[in-house]
This record gives structure tokens, C-alpha cells and sequence, in this order.
């Protein structure tokens, strides 16, 4: 082998279908850098950003392989996050190494001490309600995830948030309960996105409303059932009736009071109101989803381009077909799409489209049972791992638009240890070591995969992989739902797959590799990588915090806890009228580029 130099408890079946959530969609999630680079350079607009100036108008056409679900980011499931972020915007977006630096809806923050951080809020921003941003919504929105009532899946993220407290209007103390390391990530993923204070009491009315409801049902029942009985003028039961009606009259009140709120709302889940660019105009579940231009959107106003964004809206088609997805693409009827690796070569040299590729921060690779079964046994781990050449499988599978893995963290990603190379590819060794480990005429063993192109490709790749070397696997593929029960159970020695969007280095290490975690559910217990885990969470020196997983990484890599394959490239693709991706910026930049540089028609218009 060469080297070179508390846990989410999110129900089984959400925890799974959490792999689905950005397949295939242009999430702004990327990078190649140089950590010397000015921090502040995204800040560039003009001809060093773009030749020609930028012109506003239009509908922009995309396509999405599935819809976008739920549109509370708090609520299971969200689909599309990238249409997502187009209505909501974050405290705090990440840089291009995923480092949660870049000021947004956050002015400024400054941590006081372990435990308490002071945080500066954007000042003249509204929701798209027409309401103001300011400390009282920030306060609100984050007591509103942590009441479990309001069933937020984030919830668990701000675990250890103990209270934020309003200093004025735009300005705030976060208070945790034990020294959160992982705070800024947390915040510059999906519990930062803001939403509206009234939009958010309104949502709980509602749902309230409704619980009221079934509640009065059955105490107009019990109030009538005690009437009956307070015929035998029996103290216990004129004792009864009394408290009957006095609940049915509390019932009655409360549903007056939360009425009020709820007057003329509409659920979040398919109604949000963010601070973005854009808001919602019309959906049609399961087959677009329709934003118009948010006129008020701060951000243009501040820098003094008011006519941010440029389009005039945006809309995202379902079409799960690829192949459907590009003829559109070809046939003018999308204005950009992201293809597959296969779809790469049949469009890089087309004159009408402009092919832009840049690394995406998502892992793909196999999960490993040591818990029971062969996989408990490191030179089994060790064999398998050795077993899979992962050049080849870059090449073959993604036709080259793909990074080779060596743990965890994408090789751009600041929690990365460069000291660490991809696993050897030897079947030599791994002949050898399934001899040593009691299996010298080979071995059968079980696992699954997810039913969708993406894991069915690498995942046939490695059986073929697999087989050379005298291990048999014959992965079932199966649906989000198949899958739950099996990964319950322990019921496998391999699972194929995948995981997007890793950007707050604890929140992957913590799902995957705490016992207790329903993305590990008892299937591995490394102490060691838990002691590295639980000391990255509470450690809030940036440098401290680097090299302790830098740590993690390598006791995961010696201990062969899961084969990590590949990071893939994104690939997007736009007609010719499209203008403004700068993907150098991009690369260099991430989200502080991409949220602060919308994109346009040449000509105003498709």
C-alpha cells in the first residue's frame, strides 16, 4: 500500500434517500484552489469577470431528474436543492475548499469564547413576504427547528445550540452548550438557510389547526358522553362534565388564536419564503417547478447592480431521462442541463453548446459490515479493497470525469490529508490475503445497491472487479424503500454508495461512523476514529481542527473501514446564448462566486 508523505438519528428511510438528493444537479459545491488565493477576489465583476456586459430578461430553461419534494429545507424530502437555493439564502456560504468564510446574510462573526460566538446580521434585507431579516426572525427560526413538534430533520444539527440571544436588531449571541466546533459548517449548510418569522408562525398555525381539530373531535365526544352521565347527579360526574367543558372551551380558544395566524397562509412545504433571488410562481408536483424574479433581492442593490438577477425567471422541468434531457438541450428547448459522464464526448466538440467541468464534492463508495459476516475480518476489508482498480473504474464508468478516492474528503476539500493515496489496486494481495484469512478458494458475499444508473454502473464494474480475484458479489439493486429494512438488519456485507455534498467534515464522519447513527446503525465501531470524531465536533481552532481530521482520515484508512472510490466531476452544459459562468471564478470561488454572479441571455431572451 502507498502512502504519500452525536450522531444524526434520521429515520432509516430518510437516511437513505439522502444519498438521491443531488444526484445529477448543478449544486454550487466545488473546487480546485490554491489556499493563498484573496479570499475576497470573487468580488469582481466587469470584463475581468465577463467580455460583455450583462443584459436582463428571459426565462431560463433547466431539467432535473426528479422534483423537488418538500420546500421547507427543515421538512423530508428536499430533492432539488439547487432550485432551493435560489429561494433561500444561507447566514454563511463556503469557499471553494468548503470552509464556511464567506459572509452573506452574516455580516460578521467573532467567537468571545468556546461557547459563545457574536454574530453581526445583514441589515436592509426582506423575505419574500416583504418582511425584514433581522435578529428577532434569526432567533425565532432556530428555537422553531430545535421544537420538535415542528418536525425539522436539522433539528438534531443544532443539537448543541443551548439559546441565541437578540443584542439589537441586527445583531446576535449564539450560546452552545459545550464548544461546537462545528457551529459555521452547520450553519452554512442547511440550517442556515433563512426563512421568514411570520412564514414560519404561520406554518406552525396551520399544522396546529389541524391538530386541533382531531383534538375537539374527541372532546365534543367526551363532553357528550358526560352529559349523558350527569343525569345521575353523581358527584363524579357533574365533576366530569365540568371538565369536559372547560377543555372543549381551552380547545376552543386555542383554535381561535392559532385561526388568526393561519388566516390566508399556505404550508412552506410547498409555498417558501426565503431572502433569494428568485420566488416561487407556480409548481405542478412532479412536473416543474416555476421562480420569477425576486425585484427586491439585496444583494444587486448593495453593490449597486440593481438588475440582479438577470432573468426574468427560472424554470426546472422533471425529466428523468439523460438521453431526453440533452435532445432537449440540442433541440433549444433547455437552456443548460448536467450530464452524465457518457454524455461528455457526445456534446464537447458540438458548436452550439458550451461545456464547462468542474470537480463536485461528492463520494462515491462501498459500506462495509464489520459487525458480522467476512467484512469483520481486515485482511477480508483488505482483499476487497486491493481487488478494485479504481483508475480503471474512473475510466470506464465515468468515461475519466472523476477523481480516484482515498478516504473521505474530496482532494479539494480543506478536511483532506494529502499525505494519504488511493488504495494500491493489487489482486495479487488480494488472492493472498483471503488465503490468510480462511478463504483460499474464494468467497460469496451479500449486499445491495440503490436501483438508479449511477450506483447500477460502478457497482457492476466492481463485481466483474471482484470476481477476478475469486469474490463473488451480486449486489440486489433495490428501491429507496427495499433497502431500509436490509440496512436495519444488518443484512449485508456490501452496500454500494454515495454521498453528496460534503462540506462540514463532521456531519459525513459522525452519519457514517458513529454506532449510533442510523447511516452506521452498529455496523462499525473504530474507538479511535470516534475519539477523533468527537474531538473534531467540540474543537473550534481552525488549524487544531484540520489536523484532527486529517487524523481521522488515516485511522480510517489503515483500518480499511470502507473502499472509497471516486469524487466525481460535475459536467454542465449551456447553449451558446447563456452567458456569465466564469468556471475559473467558479473554481477558485465556489458558492461565493456562484450566489454572487448570476447568469444571462446574450440577447435578453432564450
Amino acid at each position: 500500500m502507498k502512502r504519500k508523505a452525536a450522531a444524526n438519528r434520521i429515520p432509516v428511510f430518510r437516511g437513505l434517500l439522502f444519498f438521491l438528493l443531488l444526484l445529477c444537479l448543478p449544486f454550487p459545491a466545488v473546487a480546485e484552489t490554491d489556499t493563498n488565493i484573496n479570499p475576497d477576489g470573487w468580488q469582481v465583476w466587469g470584463e475581468d469577470y465577463w467580455p460583455t456586459a450583462p443584459v436582463r430578461g428571459g426565462t431560463a430553461r433547466a431539467a432535473s431528474p426528479v422534483y423537488i419534494g418538500l420546500m421547507n429545507p427543515n421538512h423530508f424530502p428536499v430533492l432539488d436543492w439547487f432550485s432551493m437555493s435560489f429561494m433561500y439564502e444561507k447566514l454563511i456560504n463556503s469557499d471553494a475548499n468548503q470552509r464556511p468564510t464567506v459572509p452573506w446574510l452574516a455580516q460578521s462573526w467573532e467567537y468571545l469564547d468556546d461557547v459563545t460566538v457574536l454574530m453581526k446580521l445583514r441589515e436592509g434585507v426582506r423575505f419574500h413576504d416583504g418582511t425584514e431579516f433581522n435578529a428577532e426572525s434569526l432567533k425565532y427560526q432556530m428555537e422553531w427547528v430545535l421544537d420538535a413538534k415542528n418536525r425539522a430533520w436539522t433539528r438534531t444539527w443544532l443539537e448543541p445550540l443551548k439559546s441565541v440571544e437578540i443584542v439589537d436588531e441586527y445583531t446576535v449571541k449564539w450560546h452552545f452548550k459545550r464548544p461546537w466546533g462545528a457551529f459555521l459548517g452547520t450553519i452554512a449548510s442547511v440550517p442556515g438557510f433563512m426563512i421568514s418569522k411570520k412564514a414560519l408562525e404561520a406554518d406552525s398555525a396551520i399544522e396546529e389547526a389541524k391538530h386541533l381539530e382531531r383534538l375537539m373531535v374527541t372532546a365534543e365526544r367526551k363532553l357528550k358522553e358526560a352529559g349523558k352521565e350527569k343525569a345521575s347527579s353523581a358527584d363524579a360526574a357533574q365533576e366530569k362534565l365540568r371538565q369536559a367543558e372547560e377543555y372543549l372551551a381551552e380547545l376552543q380558544a386555542r383554535q381561535k388564536e392559532v385561526s388568526k395566524l393561519a388566516e390566508g397562509a399556505r404550508p412552506l412545504d410547498s409555498h417558501p419564503v426565503g431572502t433569494g433571488q428568485y420566488t416561487l410562481e407556480a409548481a405542478s408536483h412532479g412536473n416543474y417547478i416555476k421562480l420569477k424574479r425576486n425585484p427586491n433581492w439585496w444583494f444587486g442593490k448593495s453593490i449597486g447592480m440593481p438588475d440582479m438577477p438577470y432573468f426574468d425567471g427560472l424554470k426546472v422541468t422533471v425529466i428523468p431521462d439523460p438521453s431526453v434531457r440533452l435532445a432537449n438541450l440540442k433541440a433549444g428547448a433547455l437552456d443548460f442541463i448536467v450530464l452524465n459522464p457518457r454524455q461528455y464526448r457526445m456534446v464537447k466538440s458540438d458548436a452550439k453548446i458550451d461545456v464547462n467541468v468542474y470537480p463536485f464534492n461528492m463520494l462515491f463508495y462501498l459500506t462495509l459490515n464489520h459487525a458480522k459476516g467476512p467484512c469483520k475480518d481486515i485482511r477480508v476489508r483488505k482483499a476487497i479493497s486491493h481487488a478494485i482498480d479504481r483508475k480503471a473504474l474512473v475510466v470506464g464508468t465515468q468515461f475519466g470525469q472523476a477523481r480516484t478516492a482515498s478516504c473521505l474528503y474530496p482532494d479539494d476539500h480543506w478536511a483532506h490529508n494529502p499525505d494519504l493515496e488511493p488504495v494500491e489496486y493489487n489482486p495479487e494481495l488480494s488472492r493472498k490475503l483471503l488465503a490468510e484469512a480462511g478463504y483460499p478458494d474464494g468467497l460469496t458475499i451479500e449486499g445491495f445497491s440503490l436501483n438508479i444508473p449511477e450506483t447500477q454502473t460502478f457497482s457492476k464494474a466492481i463485481m466483474g472487479m471482484l470476481d477476478d480475484v475469486g469474490i463473488t458479489w451480486k449486489p440486489s439493486f433495490l428501491g429507496i424503500t427495499g433497502m431500509a429494512e436490509p440496512f436495519r438488519k444488518l443484512d449485508f456485507d456490501i452496500i454500494g454508495s454515495i454521498y453528496p455534498l460534503v462540506q462540514e467534515p463532521d456531519h459525513i464522519a459522525s452519519l457514517l461512523y458513529q454506532p449510533d447513527s442510523f447511516f452506521n446503525n452498529g455496523r462499525s465501531r473504530n474507538e479511535k476514529a470516534i475519539e477523533l470524531i468527537n474531538a473534531g465536533r467540540v474543537e473550534v481552532d481552525p488549524e487544531k481542527r484540520k489536523q484532527i481530521y486529517f487524523d481521522l482520515e488515516k485511522v480510517l484508512y489503515d483500518n480499511y473501514e470502507d473502499v472509497w472510490l471516486f469524487y466525481p466531476n460535475a459536467i454542465l452544459a449551456t447553449n451558446k446564448n447563456f452567458q456569465g459562468f466564469n468556471v475559473e471564478l467558479f473554481k477558485k470561488y465556489g458558492e461565493a462566486y456562484f450566489f454572487s454572479h448570476p447568469m444571462w441571455f446574450k440577447d435578453g431572451h432564450p
